[in-house]
């Protein structure tokens, strides 16, 4: 669907930046859309159930004929996409997050008038949704160590507050000392292989990895994940991997396995796995399915502009 100056909004905001940056953000929505195509304009309330709180506006939106806007981060358009797959209610996105990965990866402007502007005049588009045994990512999910750096820097936050620089250097404690090689099976297009890995992180953002020169990340644009295994848990290796990391320099580590797919499962002895999923811990049974769907869902993008990963 291309441009329509008849499009209706309904806006979900999800800042949390404290009362005053969220009143200047309303307003700068309200001033941006046309009162008469801005249906609701709704913040989501921290203490209810965010995914009943979304159902209820997707619901309106769809008996409407609206796009929902998310004004928010990663984590909450996260949960928007979930619920919008397989639905025909658009989704408009207003980047408030700290990385807006989402954002980034798609074309859509950071800045809060240029993302108005986007609403008003973009182009509706489908795109692809990645889901882990069912849980959608749009960023990264990942097993093993990674999962254990979450776990670990949300403890310090609760200690410290929100200091990257301590949050960083428990991550680097933590993956120094509590990486542990796992049997893993890896089941993907046509292959079956064992690895001894501390980590397999999936990837389905560009802009996430934009830092490392990987000639692979293009798969991603060609709706595909792109996995990284590292092979070894050897203190050396792990001091190089930390170091390449740095330096933006992934490829050139034999120690990590890159490979880009549509599905991958992954077996382990254990009946249950603690995962990352975009930031977030979640526990799921054994074995783990990560997939890409194509046309899971449909976002305003810019009309000219990369296609959607």
């Amino acid at each position: 669907m291309s441009r329509d100056k008849g499009r209706c909004f309904v806006v979900i905001i999800n800042h949390a930046a404290g009362e005053r940056r969220d009143a200047e953000l309303e307003a700068r929505i309200r001033a941006g859309l046309p009162a008469a195509q801005l249906l609701a304009l709704v913040r989501l309330q921290p203490r209810r159930d965010l995914h009943a709180q979304m159902r209820q506006q997707i619901e309106f939106c769809a008996r409407q004929g609206a796009i929902l806007v998310v004004a928010g981060g990663d984590g909450t358009l996260n949960a928007a996409v979930g619920l919008l797959a397989g639905t025909d209610v658009p989704l408009g996105v207003i980047p408030c997050g700290t990385f807006n990965f989402f954002a980034r990866d798609r074309g859509i402007p950071l800045a809060t008038d240029a993302a108005l502007a986007l609403l008003r005049e973009g182009s509706i588009r489908p795109c692809a949704l990645a889901r882990v045994n069912g849980l959608p990512f749009c960023v990264s999910a990942s097993i093993g160590v990674y999962p254990r750096i979450i776990a670990a820097r949300e403890k310090v936050s609760a200690v410290t507050g929100r200091n990257r620089l301590v949050s960083l250097l428990s991550g680097i404690w933590i993956f120094l000392t509590r990486a542990r090689g796992r049997r893993l099976l890896l089941e993907h297009d046509g292959q079956r292989r064992v690895e001894t890995a501390p980590m397999l992180l999936a990837s389905v953002s560009p802009a996430q990895l934009a830092n490392f020169d990987l000639p692979e990340v293009e798969q991603i644009r060609q709706g595909r994940m792109l996995v990284f295994v590292i092979r070894s848990n050897s203190t050396r290796a792990l001091c190089r991997y930390l170091w390449a990391t740095l330096r933006g320099e992934l490829k050139r580590l034999q120690e990590l396995d890159v490979f880009a797919t549509e599905r991958l499962q992954v077996s382990t002895r254990r009946r249950r796995l603690t995962l990352a999923v975009d930031g977030e811990l979640h526990r799921c049974p054994s074995p783990l399915t990560l997939e890409v769907e194509a046309d899971a869902y449909t976002c305003v993008l810019p009309v000219e502009g990369d296609e959607c990963a």
